[in-house]
């Protein structure tokens, strides 16, 4: 078994030079051949760190490749591996009598790690070979120069050693050029003859046709299915005349896995033919980039923007962007077809925007460059190419330049000609809807009005008489009813289209839940059901509108009695939590179906009705709640367990501010007291509900005059300057606006209120009473609670 002291005879005793180094470069042996070589002893160099013990040349230190030796150290102790140096120079001291000299060397040498048990390196060798005889150094040019010829010429240069250090540097120069031919960032081929036989292929074109068998084949051979594709002629037409051929984005089909199918790919290739001393072409160079993915996606993109054009076209909009500096104008391909013009500067497009809308456009464009930095219109345009007004909806975005000014404006135009006739017809369908919704109300107002007075009469003149009294009551809820019904009808509209408004106001909303419970007690009795009123102690006040939350709350209590059958209970729940007043009806009638529940607050949804439906309705009521709630800034949620359990509505409101609640406290005590007689004057031309409100106020004690004709009116108030006026506002001759304004010109500055009396109640027509001086507006039937109230606030 071999020792240390082995090893370093051995070492000693090579042939070949080897030097051996700790990691650090700490040198620690050398072989003989090695020491004689350098013309050192084992005591100048062990011991020593590598390049003290071999110093450049102080006179001439670039005649040592310091730097490239110490760099293959270090890549061979970090890779593991040996690490080749063709060729480095090398100046070696060695003593004469005259002082040190150095002299030259050249060098091809191989360093190897030796690797511990662990894997780490332990050791590093140095293998040097002294190629000085096979080359000349140019020092001008800083190049060396093999001259084989010289070799012959030098006796201790021995054959073997030449075979070793030429295979060496060729080995490592090919294996360089491998290095970077397969790094090259396309794929590479070699093809020599005029079979194309591969030489050398790179790994890029190995990905391109698949692993296989490739060097040493014939061009058709290793690759039968690219044959048949045409390129053939053009390797035969290179080859033969020498001139190079290239091609782009040129189509290859390649099997690249052997049992897979044949796939499409495409190419950038360069055939450049490959030349020897003499100028004959031998073979062919190719080379070239697989631009498969950058041609899919410049299809996709292309597929993508015929999908965009189609949908421009489809859609008849426009894109376009305007030069402010120049005016130039471009656009999308579709201007002609989606315009009719085509022009080169925004002005020229703007000449066939119509006339009267021109100027709408030119401010709009300059508030955007100026201001919002956008715009939006939508203008009448005349089609050069037709002379056909269209619709056109334009809109841009300016875009800034490096200096923070407007450079340009991008935008889209479309022609909405179509879209804006239909809103248009829309709109004018829908305005002859409310229209006759509005007249339709005020024709079956006007009877009614006339019934619940006379009704009001009869609890008057025969309030002893049980028969006429009940009598009169059944009046008086039919006709509620039927008013109802009427509003929901005219509410439906204004819901719709979002006109509903409120009167806000401090509202005690268990005062609300009164006048709801008084409203909807009638049906409540006929159908013999349990109504339950359950109250805390706290105030309930919400900032909203009491008639609003009457009509709220009477459509739960209503849809409830509906929806239960006879002699079922109701309950009606009201409390403040926190921040908020909560009201909750709860029946334990029908239910609601689970499909339903989603859709019970859509307009015109309605359960199936059942045989005991006494009360019909126009499925709009919860419609209603949920607008009007939500207007108030709450919620309202449907609950059933589904058909036969019963449901539950529950609404919260947001409670007024504590500072709030006192001043609702003092709201109408001066309405509390009995109203002093007055001096009203009814103006109707419908003379039955004139009449029978006029009897109903002198049964009050006030003093009233009824007049059909406001000129009538004209000449009556000059002469008894009457102090209330309730006026119809469809009257002949004159409407009820212009007679109020003409008899507040006579008052003379003397007090006086007007009051609408009207079969019109829609928002519009509250607002033009408004401005004709009118203190308060009343529908038909008049609410003649409301009434009094409004005349107990009256100074004597």
């Amino acid at each position: 078994m071999m020792n240390l002291t082995h090893y370093q005879a051995l070492l000693r005793a090579s042939p070949y030079p080897y030097l051996v180094m700790t990691p650090d470069l700490t040198i620690v042996g050398a072989s003989g051949a090695y020491l004689r070589s350098v013309r050192r002893s084992e005591e100048d160099i062990v011991g020593r760190y590598v390049f003290d013990a071999f110093p450049p040349d102080p006179d001439k230190p670039d005649a040592t490749d310091v730097a490239e030796v110490k760099a293959s150290l270090l890549r061979a102790l970090a890779k593991r591996e040996p690490d080749t140096t063709a060729f480095v120079r090398y100046a070696v001291p060695v003593e004469t009598a005259q002082g040190t000299r150095f002299e030259e060397r050249y060098w091809s040498t191989v360093h190897t790690p030796v690797l511990g048990d662990d894997g780490e390196p332990i050791l590093v060798v140095q293998n040097p070979v002294d190629v000085t005889e096979l080359y000349l150094f140019d020092e001008q040019s800083a190049t060396a120069k093999l001259q084989l010829n010289a070799v012959g010429d030098t006796g201790h240069f021995n054959r073997a050693q030449m075979h070793e250090a030429l295979t060496r540097i060729l080995n490592n120069e090919r294996e360089h050029l491998r290095s970077l031919f397969n790094q090259a960032p396309g794929f590479v081929a070699v093809l020599m003859g005029p079979k194309q036989v591969f030489e050398m292929v790179n790994e890029a074109y190995y990905q391109l046709v698949g692993h296989r068998e490739l060097i040493g084949r014939a061009l058709w051979e290793a690759l039968p299915e690219v044959a048949g594709q045409g390129f053939e002629e053009h390797l035969d037409r290179v080859y033969r005349t020498g001139e190079q051929w290239a091609a782009r984005a040129m189509p290859i089909a390649v099997q690249v896995d052997p049992s897979g199918p044949v796939v499409q790919r495409y190419i950038d290739l360069v055939y450049q033919p490959y030349k020897n001393q003499y100028g004959t072409t031998i073979g062919i160079f190719a080379q070239g980039y697989d631009v498969t993915e950058s041609v899919e996606a410049q299809a996709a993109k292309r597929e993508s923007d015929e999908r965009l054009r189609d949908g421009m076209d489809a859609a008849r909009m426009v894109v376009w962007d305007w030069n402010i500096a120049s005016g130039e104008l471009a656009y999308s391909d579709n201007m002609l077809l989606v315009l009719g013009c085509s022009p080169e500067v925004m002005p020229a497009l703007n000449q066939f925007v119509h006339a009267e809308d021109r100027p709408q456009v030119a401010s709009a464009h300059l508030r955007a460059l100026s201001e919002t930095g956008s715009y939006h219109e939508v203008v009448r345009f005349i089609r050069p190419d037709n002379n056909k007004e269209i619709w056109v909806d334009s809109r841009g975005r300016v875009q800034y330049g490096p200096d923070g000014k407007p450079a340009s404006m991008r935008g889209v135009t479309m022609d909405v000609t179509e879209r804006y006739r239909a809103e248009i017809e829309l709109r004018e369908a829908s305005r002859k809807k409310d229209e006759f919704l509005a007249m339709l109300a005020h024709e079956l107002r006007n009877p009614l009005a006339p019934i619940a007075t006379a009704a009001e009469m009869l609890k008057l003149t025969a309030a002893d008489d049980p028969r006429t009294r009940r009598a009169s009551e059944v009046i008086n809820r039919q006709v509620k009813h039927m008013t109802t019904l009427i509003d929901d009808l005219l509410d439906v509209s204004r819901v719709t289209r979002g006109l509903v408004e409120l009167e806000r106001q401090l509202v005690d909303v268990k005062g609300a839940v009164a006048s709801a419970v008084e409203q909807v007690r009638p049906l409540i009795e006929a159908r013999r059901h349990t109504l339950t009123v359950r109250t805390d102690g706290a105030a309930a006040i919400v900032n909203g509108d009491h008639t609003r939350l009457v009509q709220v709350i009477t459509n739960l209590l209503n849809n409830a009695a509906k929806y239960t059958p006879q002699g079922g209970a109701i309950t009606l729940d009201v409390g403040v939590a926190g921040t908020q007043v909560k009201l909750c009806v709860i029946d334990n009638g029908i239910g609601i179906e689970a499909a339903l529940l989603p859709h019970v607050f859509d307009l015109f949804t309605q359960a199936e009705r059942t045989p005991d439906r006494a009360q019909g309705g126009l499925g709009i009521g919860l419609a209603l709640v949920k607008t009007i709630v939500a207007l108030h800034g709450g919620d309202v949620v449907a609950r059933s367990e589904g058909p036969g359990s019963g449901s539950t509505f529950s609404i919260a409101l947001p409670a007024a501010a504590p500072g709030e609640v006192a001043a609702l406290r003092q709201r109408n005590l001066a309405g509390e007291a009995d109203a002093a007689p007055l001096s009203i004057m009814i103006v109707d031309d419908n003379l039955d509900a004139a009449e029978s409100l006029a009897s109903l106020l002198e049964a009050q004690g006030h003093k009233v005059a009824v007049l059909a004709h406001p000129l009538q009116a004209l000449e009556a108030a000059e002469r008894d300057q009457p102090r209330v006026y309730i006026l119809d506002i469809g009257l002949p001759g004159m409407d009820g606006y212009e007679l109020a304004r003409r008899l507040r010109a006579k008052a003379d500055g003397r007090p006086a209120l007007f009051m609408a009396l009207t079969g019109y109640g829609q928002a519009h027509d509250r607002i033009l009473s408004r401005s004709a001086g009118f203190e308060h507006h009343f529908v038909k039937p008049m609410d003649i609670e409301k009434l009094n109230m409004v005349l107990r606030g009256v100074l004597p």
